[in-house]
């Protein structure tokens, strides 16, 4: 599927609880915060929408800065402690009436070693609104991930912090290289990289 027809929707709204008492995506990476890498490596193809799900402005305004700048839909989730499925169903509410948008591209804030070109490997996969395409280590599949929009209604009733696991493991799966699909979670996963 084309780019122009997908909304990409980065999640960066998490506590960093794992981190200590820094923020994990303005953490130094290679000279830039770890959020820089992926909202950069999203915004830099052309997609119909760009969308993120993050704090409010008062506890990440050097996020919001970054995302304006890149032109990104900026959604606030005051509730993160709800889990990921929050942060999905706001981006979800918000494409929904966005009639060009065959879907969503969810993109993680903290994992900043995925390549342009797999991000593009995963939206060619999707061939219409029916799908689903994760991306996989071998062992598991993750984002990022395209849901079709005939998804959506399941995705308005996600709980907690699983996400779209369970929907992801039913889709097409798109084969990471090496390791791209790496989060940051801690101070140590920083440090390894």
């Amino acid at each position: 599927m084309r780019t122009e027809q997908i909304a990409a929707v980065l999640l960066a709204a998490g506590t960093s609880s794992r981190f200590g008492e820094d923020d994990k995506l303005i953490a130094d990476l290679n000279g830039k915060p770890v959020i820089a890498h992926t909202l950069e490596a999203v915004a830099s193809l052309a997609f119909g929408e760009l969308v993120a799900v993050t704090r409010p402005i008062a506890d990440a305004p050097d996020i919001h800065r970054r995302l304006e700048r890149r032109g990104y839909s900026i959604l606030v989730n005051d509730r993160p402690e709800e889990g990921l499925a929050s942060s999905i169903v706001r981006a979800v509410l918000h494409v929904m009436p966005i009639k060009r948008c065959r879907g969503i591209l969810i993109c993680l804030g903290d994992m900043p070693f995925v390549p342009q070109s797999h991000y593009n490997r995963i939206c060619l996969a999707a061939e219409d609104v029916r799908s689903v395409v994760a991306s996989t280590d071998d062992f598991s599949s993750s984002p990022p991930a395209f849901i079709g929009r005939k998804h959506f209604p399941e995705l308005l009733t996600l709980r907690g912090d699983q996400g779209a696991r369970a929907l992801l493991s039913r889709g097409v799966q798109v084969e990471a290289m090496g390791s791209s699909l790496i989060d940051i979670d801690t101070p140590e996963d920083l440090a390894g990289n």
